[in-house]
């Protein structure tokens, strides 16, 4: 089995002391982990954190040149793109609403253009996207790591996606009865993109979802959020990377597991 750790926001107002302060001892095992992250911020986007703004400026994360250069130099980070402006606007969230072909474009080019790799993996903010979003990171020739609902919560009209619709809804059905529906652990080929699923480490079932890919031999994604970990939860994320240990995981950037 194959073990992510998936962290959500990172963006223009992050820093590299934020980073190092809760993964320089995993870095130092040489443990990869994936940024997902926001290309542009707006004072009316979700993680905005900066004082009184004009509401049309938008903060590039390649602007703040510390974070950058940080990033850059650290072999154990891989960049994902986390929408473009992380925007929620009457309730709806950036890529569940209707989103320009263009637009996963413009945010990745801007990733790519700060940290100088190639940035192949969209996150959904808030793991929310319709089939206009998923039609826009296809334009972008990017795939997606999202949460648990891969393959039920779009379906373009294509045959791929109807054969893989009856697939992941067999796996719904066949856990049922459970409290939760464990994340499907493989990789899922839509043919002009993958998914992969994530569990949040404040699942109750993240332990139970752990051992689930390891009988599977499947993929497990995990997902923090840097501007609001604390002790508890690296102790929680230190717990389940010890689980994975015992299990024989190998622990893969995000990036490497949609490689053919």
């Amino acid at each position: 089995m194959k073990f992510i750790i998936r962290d959500d926001d990172l963006n223009y107002f992050s820093t590299p002391s934020d980073i190092r302060e809760w993964y320089d001892d995993l870095f130092e095992q040489g443990m990869p982990v994936g940024f997902s992250s926001i290309p542009y911020v707006k004072p009316i986007s979700d993680v905005y954190t900066g004082t009184a703004s004009p509401e049309d400026i938008e903060y590039a994360i390649s602007q703040n040149q510390e974070l950058t250069a940080y990033v850059r130099a650290q072999s154990c980070i891989d960049v994902l793109q986390h929408g473009t402006t992380h925007e929620t606007v009457g309730g709806v969230f950036e890529y569940a609403r209707i989103v320009p072909r263009t637009e996963t474009l413009r945010g990745r080019e801007e990733l790519e253009h700060a940290f100088d790799r190639p940035v192949t993996v969209f996150v959904p903010p808030h793991d929310w996207i319709g089939s206009s979003g998923v039609l826009s990171v296809e334009h972008a020739n990017m795939h997606i790591l999202r949460g648990r609902g891969a393959g039920l919560r779009n379906l373009i009209p294509r045959w791929r996606y109807a054969y893989l619709f009856f697939i992941m809804l067999a796996h719904k059905l066949r856990y049922t009865l459970r409290a939760q529906v464990p994340a499907y652990p493989h990789v899922i080929d839509f043919g002009k993109h993958k998914e992969l699923c994530s569990y949040r480490l404040e699942d109750t079932d993240v332990f139970e979802g752990l051992k689930y890919a390891k009988e599977k031999d499947g993929v497990f994604v995990v997902v923090t959020h840097l501007h609001v970990f604390d002790k508890q939860k690296k102790e929680r994320l230190l717990e389940l990377i010890a689980r994975a240990r015992e299990y024989g995981a190998e622990f893969v950037a995000p990036s490497s597991v949609f490689v053919s």
